[in-house]
């Protein structure tokens, strides 16, 4: 992976956070705690499946630009 595939990766997690309904489901309301605990758990599944077909340098690059944004 290369530097704009982590990019679309956030950019879509993004997306995914985003989502009203979503939130609807969850809690009554829409709150920043709320959106960052979403989309930190959404970046765990994606660390999760992309662990074996990985390396640790390219998943620590992935973190590394996530949090950068």
């Amino acid at each position: 992976m290369n530097k704009v595939d982590y990019t679309n990766i956030y950019n879509n997690l993004i997306i995914l956070t985003r989502n009203k309904k979503l939130y609807s489901k969850i809690t009554k309301t829409d709150t920043f705690s709320d959106r960052l605990i979403v989309l930190l758990f959404h970046f765990a599944f994606i660390l999760k499946v992309y662990k074996n077909k990985e390396s640790k340098k390219n998943l620590q690059n992935l973190y590394d630009i996530f949090f950068k944004q």
